[in-house]
């Protein structure tokens, strides 16, 4: 497997990702929501679509197909939009539950896994900030013609392994935090901050 980036290109490639993953956006408060009321796998599941979400727009920039995702801005704008519509009603739902986080060692339920997953990977799908990092902001350090197949598992796997570091650390620390709380006074209000969570993530898809 051959590899054609230099040093200085990778480690800003590093550095752009790493800075994306630590801006707060949808993605950021979908993995923390889901940590609060699920835990930490919910959140992990979360971030796994989101990485996934993240790879895909990483290859189509590199395959050349950023004018194609551009002319499918009205695929794109229906994704968004069911995207938080559906992170909207979800907040709702969680807001209005009376549920607490589950115990400690529970396997978390195959629906639940998928659901989480698909959450992140539909907020990625709907983040303009995404869309952009990859179609107009990495081209400019990166030239995507040169890239071997070597340069596209190393930049997929950048991408990942950022994504798991940062949000993983939100997500330990959101479980963290749910798994504090004792009293059902308190899972009430954890519920509503998880759901008002989630409400501002669908938001913050819808607006951007």
């Amino acid at each position: 497997m051959t590899f054609s980036m230099s040093l200085e290109t990778f480690l800003a490639f590093v550095v752009a990702m790493s800075l994306l993953s630590l801006t707060p956006g949808p993605g950021f408060l979908a993995v923390v929501a889901r940590s609060l009321g699920g835990g930490l796998m919910s959140g992990f599941a979360t971030i796994l679509g989101l990485i996934l979400g993240d790879i895909l727009f990483l290859i189509l920039a590199i395959v050349g197909l950023s004018a194609l995702a551009a002319a499918m801005g009205e695929f794109f704008l229906v994704v968004k939009i069911l995207g938080a519509g559906y992170l909207i009603w979800l907040g709702i739902m969680t807001w209005r539950a009376r549920i607490s986080p589950p115990p400690a060692g529970v396997a978390m339920h195959k629906a639940d896994f998928h659901r989480s997953f698909a959450l992140g990977f539909v907020v990625t799908l709907g983040n303009p900030k995404t869309i952009l990092f990859y179609s107009a902001l990495v081209p400019t350090f990166i030239d995507m013609a040169a890239l071997t197949l070597g340069d596209v598992a190393l930049l997929s796997l950048v991408v990942a392994l950022v994504s798991l570091v940062v949000l993983g650390a939100y997500a330990f620390l959101a479980t963290r935090a749910g798994r504090s709380i004792k009293s059902p006074r308190a899972f009430r209000w954890l519920n509503r901050a998880t759901g008002g969570l989630l409400v501002g993530a669908g938001v913050a898809v819808a607006t951007r």
